[in-house]
């Protein structure tokens, strides 16, 4: 049978982890007007939060890209070819199911934050405030996939288009582009957000969320 430690420390674990669920879903269709109203825009931030909540840690996808191929798995004696492409790098393409779904999961977060941040400007209603503080956790998430993906596929491409608007033809970004881009969307998130979260509502991202993931991004390849 196959063993697994099942233990990490993540940023964002005590803020979204546990109770995304109270986050008010709106599902866009029809174009960019239907966001242009306050509520509707909020409402798309939920896309920005929903792989967390959902398959991005709740299956062992995430686990096998992150420690897959080290100490804290093992493969069943029975199966030595079982997962050969995470646990020996046997075969690993990107059409490789668990690190392609993570892959995959990051962008669409990617583009939906981009949505946010790219229609704040034109939104109606809601007070400036709170829309400083969406834009900001938007910033910190985008910050936060980004990280994600630069751990553990190096470097991947920077994008700021939505998920109406694919790469088409995409280039990868030096790891020195990707780590400056992530820094600055957390030290302007930083600015922005408050100790408690928007609407009382801890399943939001806060200044600690931001601060913690701008010393990490350091830490890892920023000095």
């Amino acid at each position: 049978m196959k063993t697994k430690s099942l233990y990490m420390a993540l940023a964002l674990a005590g803020t979204v982890g546990l109770s995304s669920c109270s986050l008010d879903e709106y599902n866009p269709s029809g174009g960019d007007a239907n966001i242009e109203s306050f509520d509707a825009w909020k409402g798309v931030e939920t896309y920005c939060y929903s792989p967390l909540a959902e398959q991005l840690y709740t299956v062992y996808d995430f686990l096998s890209v992150s420690e897959g191929g080290t100490d804290m798995w093992l493969t069943p004696g029975s199966n030595t070819d079982y997962a050969k492409q995470l646990m020996y790098y046997d075969g690993l393409t990107t059409n490789t199911n668990a690190s392609n779904k993570v892959f995959k999961q990051a962008y669409a977060a990617i583009g939906s934050c981009n949505a946010v941040i790219n229609h704040a400007a034109n939104v109606t209603g809601g007070t400036e405030a709170d829309k400083r503080v969406i834009v900001a956790e938007a910033k910190t998430l985008r910050a936060f996939y980004y990280l994600t993906l630069v751990t553990y596929y190096g470097p991947i491409t920077l994008s700021d288009n939505e998920p109406d608007k694919p790469v088409v033809n995409p280039k990868r970004n030096s790891i020195e582009e990707i780590y400056s881009a992530i820094i600055k969307d957390l030290k302007e998130a930083a600015a922005d957000l408050g100790v408690q979260p928007l609407d009382g509502n801890y399943a939001r991202v806060t200044k600690k969320t931001a601060l913690g993931l701008l010393a990490r991004a350091y830490a890892q390849g920023a000095g």
